[in-house]
Formats: C-alpha cells, structure tokens, sequence
C-alpha cells in the first residue's frame, strides 16, 4: 500500500445553517463561525474540537481525517497550480482504441471487477480528429494545434465534443487494466470532422455574457446553468454533444446531454452506434435529460424530459426495468407541467416520488419568439426556488411542489443532486451541491481559452459550491435546508446500492484551499451521521475528478463503504492522466493504486461503474472489439452505408446496419 500523506488542515468557515418553511411564513436562524490552522511546510500544528497529532509532512500530498463541524480539508501550502489545471481542457487529437495498463504504485485489488465509464468534453478546437484514410470525404483543413486558429474553438469548455473512458477490470488479469478512449459520433462532431471546421456557435453569444449570466451560475466554468441553445428539435443551433454523462443499464451503454437524445455505444470498443430512442420510448425530437437514476431497491431506472416554454414546461418521467425496457405500470412514464419555464438539468428518486428543484426564472416571451438565445430568454431571479415531488408509476401519493425558503445566499437554482430518499417518517431527504454565485462581483468579461490559467480567472467565473441537506414534509409543506459541508467540493456521489435509498457516506471532490473558491482537486468522505470528513489531497499540478464508488466483489451488504472509490487524475504539468484507486473505508489514506492511462483525459464529468457479469470482459476480448470497430469504421461507417456481420470469439455477433452517420435506431 502507497505511505499515507500527511494531514494538512485548511483554515475553513465552520457555518451552520438551517432554514425551515412554514407555509405561507418562513424563518431563519444561521451561526457562521471560523475555524483556522496554521500551515508549515515541514509541520502541521492542528487545532480543533478534538486534539491532533503533528507529523512530519510528505510534499507528494496531503490528507485528514475531523470530526469538527468546520469540515477542514487538507490543503496545498501553494494552493493549485493552476498553469497545470488549465492544461486539462486540451482537445485530445488521437483516440485509444485498447491498451494494457499496470499501475506505476500500488497494486489493483482483486476483488475489484467490472468497468468504470466516464463522458466528457474532450475537443476544443472543431474537426480535430480526421475521417479514417479510406474515406472519400476528407477536410479541407487539417487538424490545428489549440489555440491556433481561434475561429474553430469552442466558446466553453462545456460546448466541447463528449469523449468517453472506459477502464475494464477482469477476473483473472492480475494487476491490469483494460484501458480504451474514444470520442462519441454525434451527427455534430461528424458534420465538423468532414468539414475540418466549427459549424455550430449558436451558443456563442450566451457564452459571451460571462459570469455575471444568471447570477454568476448561467456560465459557470465547471458545469453551467445553461446547457443547450433553446431551439427545440434538430437543428443546426442545438448541438448535441454526448459529453455530460455515462451510464450502463440493462446490457445498455448510453451517453447523455441535457437536452437531446442520448447516444448509444459499444461497452466494448466503445465505439458509436447512433442515436437512441430507448426502444421506440423518445421521438426523434424529444429534448432527453442529462441524467439517469437507479432505484437500486426496486431495480429501475428513471430519466425525465422536460419541453421548455416560457409559460409553461412539459415534464416527462421515465421508467425503465432491469432490461431496459418500459415498466408495465401507466407505460412507463408519468406526464406533468411545471408552471413557468423550468431550467431543469438534475434529479433524484425515492421509493414515491422523483425529485426535481426549479430555479426562480423568467423567460422573454418576445425573446423566444424570435431568437431562443438562452442568455437572452431566461434570466434567473432572487426568490425561492420550488421542489416538485412527481409521484411515481407505481405511486399511490400525489405529486406536491413547494417552495424553498431562501438564505441570504443566491436561489437553490443549480444543485447537483447526490442522492434522495424517503425517512421513517415520509418525509423526502435530498443531498445536493449547491452553487452560490454570490462571490462573482468581479468583472463580466467572459474568459478566453484556456480559460483558467490563474487562481484569480478562476474565482471570477466559477462559483462557491458547498454540500446541503433539504427535507420536506409532504404533509405539512415543511422545507428545511442545512449546510452540510462549506468545503468547495463538485460530484457527490454515493454507494450504487443505496441509490434512492438512505445513505450514510457522499464522495466528493473538493478544493485545495478549503471553504474558498478553487478548482476540484482532492476527494472527500462526508459522513451524515457523525459530520466527520476524510479528505485525500495530491500534489498541487494533479487534479481529481467524480469520485465513483465501485463494488468490492464479496463487500459486506452491512458496511456502506465497504469497496473502492475510482477518479480519473490529470497531471498537469506532465500532461498524463491516472485512474487512482483509494479504499472508500479510509479516503485519507490516499491511493492504493495509480494506473496510468495512455491518454492524457481532460476534466470530465460523470460516469458510472458497473460489475455487471457481462461487462468483466478480458484484454483479448475488448482488443478484438476495438480492432473491428476501427476496420468498421474505415471501410465506410458514417461515411458509406455497409452492412456488417462479424463473429467474434466469446462476443454476441454484430448484425446491424450502419447509415452515413447517427442513424437513431430504436435501442
């Protein structure tokens, strides 16, 4: 096992606050403290609720281990390196179709089985990956350097073109890995690789209105408030780029954008098989959301929909069995409207209800009419936002909505959910991110690749994220929220098997310097009933992503955190990433195992793990795979109409046809 780093604590806000409604009056109490350590950088001299140990300190990385309120998180003495963390929105200009990797420290647990899928934005500057050699359609221009040709890069990185991870971990592979990269073709991504050129900028000008747009949360760096142009169908203004989430279900790989339909892909190869419709489920046209949910207890899983209008928005839930096919109760979904146009782009379930939190926005009727530009259309007001209880299929309850009280602080507009779940008591329990863009006052001018080159562009575009707790009583429309942790911390996640269930433990990432604004960075272990924090820190040039929790293979069904937290590391200053591996028991003491990738990932978003007996498949398997799938797509995929039908040893056969490019097919 790698040597536990040694802990150092960040001077950070300790703040407790709850806020309970009581219709139609609301009251609020909130005590903000301060809690601070001093820094060496030999020593660390630690002062908090519970007396700390000094150690010497190990410049590799950083970790701890509180139970204070205050949430204190190792930090950097140096704070980020952020020349490194800017290096990480790179387009990626060659795609890995299969390597083998070993881990350069530690080593792979054996009962760790399955694959880790992650999506993300991975091209910035358009048409940089050319059609194969054999193609009759080739580009004018040939793929330029970022930042060579303005024109062609993308405005945010979140407009980048999705890219998607696979890491495959085999019975019987001792200490390897079975790694592959590959960009998803989306009807965008192949119109731009053709033309060697950026076709799609209807984004542009909301992106241009900086980070003052929607309260400081409209463009938002890491995960903006607006996701798509507002243009609905297929058209040249909404791009669909697959780059926002990855998720298996039912011997299914899909990945999702909010807002368009989702893309389904080969778990081997990873290669694209088009766009789906889920069975025959969407239409063509059905603005799909970027997120999917699992009710781990009943075994379904649910996505939503949602056709925005400035009056009146059109909410769609879905939900799926075990195969991936429609749930027999009410066809599988259940149709409401949310009064007012509702900026949705995140969920949660519980046994009754699926969960969805509407910001305060009002929408430019006229505006819309005319130009659909979402900077133009929908502004973001103070006020409370409203929490929708939708019943499910196969609940007998009512759907309620309610508002959120507000705190001072910028609306409940744009929460990560981590997980929900329903008390002993019926009441609904809801953890989320919350972003404030309180701390944006600085000027709006929006940034310019590469986007966040220093600490100071950073905090002026990205703003303070920290870990809140709402429960509702659908009873007596009772809301109530409570600042969980002030740590900035991104992607809370929790155990796959307690989705929609009540959980203990949220993973997520967090800052180097504590309660203040900075990149994701280190991972956290937040645990509900005793508020103690675990916290992992690397060197400041390496940079964490989601932390995915992945199932131990005989793991205790009585110790939630019984198994494996993976995160895809990039290494700035070597311009190289890792999949770390840490052991969701004990976070602070840091990997067990680094796994270099072969391909250096830039920031991504999320993924999912899967140990599904179909998805353990070996090295040899997931070589051949690849190896068809690039003949495949030399010999014409999306560029001639071919029919293929390809055995391969220990693989189902492929039978499909294949049209020009993303033909949507039913599954």
């Amino acid at each position: 096992m790698i040597v536990p780093r040694i802990a150092l604590l960040a001077a950070a806000l300790t703040s407790t606050c709850s806020v309970v409604a009581f219709a139609p009056h609301t009251s609020t109490t909130c005590t903000i403290g301060r809690s601070q350590s001093r820094l060496s950088t030999t020593r660390a001299s630690v002062s908090l609720d519970t007396p700390q140990n000094s150690e010497d300190v190990n410049t590799s990385s950083s970790s701890t281990s509180t139970n204070d309120n205050n949430n204190g998180a190792a930090n950097n003495n140096n704070g980020p390196d952020m020349e490194a963390y800017s290096n990480g929105y790179a387009t990626v200009f060659e795609e890995l179709p299969y390597k083998e990797c070993k881990p350069i420290d530690g080593k792979i647990p054996d009962d760790l089985i399955g694959t880790y899928f992650r999506s993300g934005p991975a091209m910035f500057t358009a048409g940089s990956i050319v059609p194969p050699k054999q193609s009759l359609v080739q580009p004018k221009t040939q793929p330029v350097p970022d930042g060579a040709d303005m024109d062609r890069m993308v405005s945010h990185p979140f407009e980048g073109d999705g890219a998607i991870l696979g890491v495959t971990f085999s019975a019987g592979a001792t200490n390897t890995a079975s790694t592959r990269f590959r960009f998803v073709r989306t009807a965008g991504f192949t119109n731009e690789r053709k033309k060697g050129k950026r076709l799609y900028a209807a984004m542009d000008s909301t992106r241009e209105l900086g980070p003052q747009a929607a309260m400081g949360l409209g463009n938002d760096l890491a995960l903006p408030l607006y996701r798509h142009h507002l243009q609905p169908g297929l058209n040249k203004q909404r791009k669909n780029t697959s780059n926002s989430r990855a998720f298996y279900w039912g011997k299914r790989l899909i990945t999702m954008w909010e807002g368009g339909l989702p893309y389904k892909l080969d778990g081997l190869a990873l290669s694209t098989e088009g766009r789906s419709q889920l069975g025959g489920v969407l239409q063509e046209t059905d603005p799909f959301g970027g997120k999917g949910v699992i009710d781990s207890k009943a075994q379904r899983a649910l996505f939503y929909s949602v056709n925005q209008n400035p009056k009146s928005s059109d909410v769609t839930l879905y939900e799926f069995n075990e195969n991936f096919r429609p749930v027999q109760e009410k066809g599988g979904k259940v149709q409401t409207s949310f009064s007012g146009f509702a900026m949705i782009s995140d969920f949660g379930v519980t046994e009754n209800y699926a969960v969805f939190v509407q910001p305060n926005t009002v929408a430019n009727g006229m505006q819309y009419m005319f130009n659909k530009e979402p900077g133009k259309v929908v502004a973001l007001e103070k006020g409370p936002s409203t929490l929708h209880l939708v019943a499910r299929v196969t609940s007998s309850k009512p759907s309620k909505s309610f508002p959120i009280p507000t705190d001072g602080a910028a609306a409940d507009a744009e929460l990560q959910f981590c997980n929900a779940y329903e008390d002993d008591t019926g009441r609904v329990v809801l953890d989320a991110i919350r972003s404030d863009g309180s701390n944006l006052s600085g000027s709006s001018t929006a940034p310019k690749w590469p986007w966040a080159s220093s600490l100071a562009q950073y905090t002026a575009t990205t703003p303070k994220k920290s870990l809140w707790r709402y429960v509702v009583d659908p009873k007596s429309g009772v809301v109530e929220k409570e600042l969980l942790s002030n740590l900035q911390c991104s992607f809370g996640v929790v155990n796959p098997a307690v989705s929609a269930q009540k959980h203990r433990y949220i993973y997520t990432t967090i800052g180097a310097m504590g309660s203040e604004v900075a990149p994701p960075q280190g991972i956290a272990k937040f645990d509900c009933e005793t508020k103690e924090t675990q916290t992992w820190m690397p060197n400041d040039n390496e940079f964490c992503g989601e932390p995915m929790f992945a199932t131990r293979q005989g793991a205790s069904q009585d110790e939630e955190d019984d198994g494996y937290i993976l995160s895809v590391m990039y290494n700035g200053s070597a311009k190289e990433s890792e999949l770390i591996i840490l052991a969701a028991k004990d976070i602070a003491a840091g990997p067990i195992a680094r796994i270099p990738l072969g391909v250096a990932v830039p920031h991504g978003l999320f993924g999912c793990f899967t140990d599904a007996e179909e998805a353990r498949w070996d090295g040899d398997t997931i070589d051949r795979r690849a190896k068809l799938a690039d003949k495949m797509e030399s010999k014409g995929n999306m560029w001639n109409e071919v029919k293929i039908t390809a055995p391969v040893a220990g693989v189902r056969n492929w039978s499909r046809r294949l049209s020009q490019h993303d033909r949507c097919n039913g599954y």
